[in-house]
């Protein structure tokens, strides 16, 4: 009977949080929506096509354009784009639903197609006047460096000169303005992007919208100009937390509501930022940019202008799962003769678990989307899955895992559940050791995947209490354990205490870092010289070349006015080859090699290579190359039996 009670206990608990989440604890409609926004960004995508699928022969569709502006229409009185070619269509369509256009020419470092599109923008201008408020030459160009101040003012100068009777403008975070006067010069009035939570300081959604005018004041105050159109705002509804400012859907909708209403208060020109959700900005700005639309991506309401949000509103079937998983997993009490300590540990480590699985499956749903990621979240899951039941295994029967190591496991043929929770042990600690890795190198775009983690770190730390020091590891596990607290240092600084999803995922990490602390006391520094020697250097290596070629300003600022230089064309080739993650697959590719040849030059190329794609902004799979190249580094140092 206490079983019974303990597991019906459970599937309350999972269901009270889940309908908490998905029904109770969301945004009532305030009943003041607005009639219809300022301005709305317009990408003319679908959810499988973005614009570099130009370059394959993509044609964007009429009819999708026609439905799009049509549904647009009922809720903006104008849409933004960002490009002409291939979209000369638009201005069209925009007239037959009632839409005014600011129409916009992409400025990048290719000056032909640059040019191309000032052309087309002309032309599309000039025949569309009734409904153009305004173009807009180059979006961000300076933010991105892909043209000198001159170089920009001259595209504007020749767009003005063109287009007498059409206002002319540039597009660019705010600080841009302030740093260059001079297109203030040459522009008809300013356009400026204020979006808080992609701030250096980023804001929470508290104080977004106070930010946001503070930062117009300051703006109007410096450049002693009131004709400022704020050319993008808005909030993701999905992503990963930066300092406190937290996407979600309902902060979404808060903060989308309570702009609009202080913009027409306060008589501002706006355009919201986005109008549909863009899957393919997830490539370049992790799962948080494909997720700052109106509507998703199939063009289905996000209820951001009015109605009642829910942050789960697929709360049903995930509560479902977690329901399942408890069942499931409570078959371990069968035929069991368990204390009542003992179901009480069972019941609570079950329905925290099976909460925290389908959590993490639904943060997955929102921020896989490479093969890559896919592969990674399967194994993740799979491990964790094992984890679990290992954990409530243990508890049901009562028992304590044996410590064993990795090496007599293998040696010596060892099976059951003992060697398979070591194993398992392995797998998450490095998984952890990846993901710390690729956050503190990279981390602007990666989500913290606390929810599975908070499984391990747990199972091992209650498992394998009091033992410890008996784990004898070795150099491989210290040197672990020392990039485990590095970069979990690293990762607190460039996050802030403010991101408690950086702080749960900092205690994750230390907690690893803690069991292999204890473990590896047996094990001197003094062996590690070596590695740490190379390592050292080749982050020093690959750092100079970063930011003293790839990402040096002023180098940037000269490639912006002229490509023609010989080095100008390396940096635009490896750009390329660094955006298609080409060196993070030679890093993976050598380190497999390297890992069953054993050979120790190779072993040394291996690790070059991976540091290199983990600086290089390859991070994620010059993660996985290093914990690789640093196991086969230290295995070709010395004797296997004392790695």
């Amino acid at each position: 009977m206490k079983k019974i009670s303990a597991i019906l206990a459970s599937i309350a608990t999972v269901a009270l949080f889940w309908y908490l989440a998905g029904e109770v604890f969301i945004l009532k409609d305030d009943k003041n929506s607005f009639s219809k926004l300022g301005c709305v960004s317009y990408a003319p995508f679908s959810k499988d096509q973005s614009p570099f699928s130009f370059a394959e022969g993509m044609v964007v569709s009429e009819d999708l354009v026609r439905n799009d502006l049509a549904l647009l229409s009922k809720y903006t009185t104008c849409i933004r784009t960002y490009s002409t070619l291939g979209l000369e269509m638009i201005p069209r369509i925009a007239r037959e639903n009632g839409l005014e256009m600011y129409m916009g020419a992409w400025v990048s470092s290719d000056k032909v197609m640059t040019q191309k599109e000032i052309n087309m923008l002309i032309k599309l201008a000039s025949e569309n006047q009734d409904i153009v408020k305004a173009v807009i030459v180059g979006n961000e160009v300076l933010l991105r460096g892909d043209a000198t101040e001159t170089l920009l003012a001259g595209y504007i100068k020749q767009v003005k000169e063109a287009l007498p009777n059409t206002k002319v403008t540039y597009a660019d975070v705010w600080e841009f303005w302030v740093k260059h006067p001079k297109i203030r010069e040459v522009t008809d009035f300013v356009t400026v992007h204020i979006l808080p939570y992609w701030e250096d300081d980023p804001t929470n959604i508290k104080q977004s919208i106070g930010h946001l005018a503070d930062v117009r004041g300051e703006v109007e105050a410096i450049l002693k100009d009131k004709n400022i159109l704020i050319g993008e705002t808005g909030w993701p509804s999905e992503g990963r937390m930066r300092e406190d400012a937290l996407p979600s859907k309902i902060n979404q909708a808060i903060f989308v509501r309570e702009f609009v209403k202080l913009a027409e208060k306060e008589g501002w020109s706006y355009n919201i930022i986005e109008a549909f959700d863009q899957p393919w900005k997830r490539v370049s700005e992790g799962a948080v940019g494909g997720f700052w639309g109106l509507f998703d991506k199939d063009r289905a309401d996000k209820n951001v202008f009015s109605g009642d949000i829910s942050n789960f509103p697929n709360y049903k079937p995930l509560a479902l799962g977690s329901i399942a998983l408890i069942l499931l997993f409570s078959l371990l009490l069968k035929n069991r003769d368990i204390s009542t300590k003992g179901i009480l540990l069972f019941s609570g480590a079950n329905t925290l678990f099976a909460l925290l699985f389908m959590l993490q499956i639904e943060q997955y749903i929102v921020t896989v989307r490479t093969l890559w990621e896919l592969a990674w979240a399967l194994l993740v899951l799979s491990t964790h899955l094992l984890i679990y039941y290992f954990l409530l295994s243990y508890v049901a029967y009562g028992k304590k895992p044996q410590i064993l190591s990795l090496e007599s496991i293998f040696a010596q043929n060892i099976k059951g559940p003992d060697s398979s929770l070591m194993i398992l042990f392995y797998l998450s600690f490095i998984f952890v050791l990846i993901s710390n890795i690729a956050l503190a190198f990279d981390g602007r775009y990666r989500n913290f995947e606390i929810y599975i983690f908070i499984i391990s770190v747990i199972s091992y730390l209650w498992l394998y209490r009091g033992q410890f020091e008996n784990m004898a590891f070795g150099r491989f596990e210290k040197v672990s354990f020392v990039i485990l607290a590095l970069t979990s240092v690293v990762i607190f600084i460039n996050e802030t205490y403010l991101n408690a999803f950086s702080d749960v995922w900092i205690a994750i990490s230390l907690g690893f870092a803690y069991i292999l602390f204890n473990g590896t006391k047996k094990s001197s520094y003094s062996e590690l010289k070596s590695f740490m020697l190379y390592t050292a250097l080749f982050l020093a290596l690959f750092s100079y070349a970063k930011y003293g070629f790839l990402a040096n300003s002023n180098f940037i600022a000269e490639c912006g006015s002229s490509l023609n230089s010989s080095l100008c064309k390396a940096r635009e080739s490896l750009a390329l080859f660094l955006y298609l993650g080409k060196l993070g697959i030679a890093a993976i590719i050598v380190a497999a090699v390297a890992f069953f040849v054993n050979y120790k030059f190779l072993s040394l190329i291996s690790l070059f290579l991976s540091i290199g794609a983990i600086v290089m902004n390859n991070t994620f799979l010059g993660a996985i190359a290093f914990v690789v190249s640093m196991y086969v580094v230290l295995l070709s140092s010395k004797s296997k039996a004392n790695i």
